[in-house]
């Protein structure tokens, strides 16, 4: 595994990329912030909305954020290639083989450039995730937020979630046994259909904790707050 590097703030190349994709297909995104002024170092609870959510909430989201993704595909092309195929398009979206291997064909080429664009830190599904919540930890001590995308995907991406992983709550517990400071945490939606992401007011773990839930408990407390923004926003 390599040594972790925190994204720089600066990245050129990307810049004029980002400027031609959101006059694109990401083109007139409202904005809707209910939380007011947001800190530069924070958590944001988010929706993946396919391949499209995370390019919007690198554009529209008011500060510099790190996401959690997929680390298959910040590895070699076989690595990004299988992912794709296997799990994005037949698992996820139900693609049938010929054409999961198609698009991951194209697609696998220049992946990695955007991943590293929108700055991701690669998840894993087993003790490794250990990593990904020191990676971001050490990205909150440089000042900056992590983007997670906490739903459950596995049978596919739905307007209204499911179910919540935990892990963006332990990484909430993990800094605050470190530094004793318990971080806000934003709810946010994205409807790429309707040119909207809505941010909602902060939510903080301790206070959960304080009243007896465990991990799994808060994770379907956000998973709530994120489906409530749909209701009231995004639902006709």
């Amino acid at each position: 595994m390599k040594k972790f590097k925190v994204p720089k703030r600066k990245q050129p190349f990307f810049s004029i990329v980002k400027k031609i994709v959101s006059v694109t297909l990401w083109r007139g995104i409202e904005v809707i912030n209910l939380a007011g002024d947001i800190p530069t170092k924070c958590i944001f609870v988010a929706n993946h909305e396919k391949k499209k959510g995370p390019v919007a909430y690198e554009l529209k989201l008011p500060v510099f954020n790190v996401k959690w993704g997929a680390h298959e595909m910040l590895g070699n092309y076989k690595s990004r290639w299988k992912y794709l195929r296997d799990v994005y398009y037949m698992k996820k979206q139900g693609y049938s083989k010929f054409r999961a291997s198609f698009k991951a064909t194209f697609e696998a080429i220049f992946s990695k450039m955007i991943y590293k664009g929108i700055k991701v830190i690669g998840t894993y599904q087993d003790a490794r995730v250990r990593s990904s919540i020191e990676n971001s930890i050490e990205v909150l001590e440089n000042d900056m937020a992590v983007t997670i995308f906490a739903e459950d995907s596995n049978k596919g991406y739905f307007e209204e979630m499911t179910s919540f992983f935990a892990g963006f709550v332990m990484l909430s517990i993990q800094y605050y046994r470190k530094h004793d400071v318990d971080l806000p945490i934003f709810p946010v939606y994205y409807s790429h259909k309707k040119r909207k992401m809505i941010i909602a007011k902060p939510l903080y773990v301790q206070d959960f904790i304080k009243q007896g839930y465990d991990r799994y408990k808060i994770a379907d407390i956000f998973k709530d707050e994120v489906n409530k923004l749909f209701y009231t926003y995004i639902k006709d």
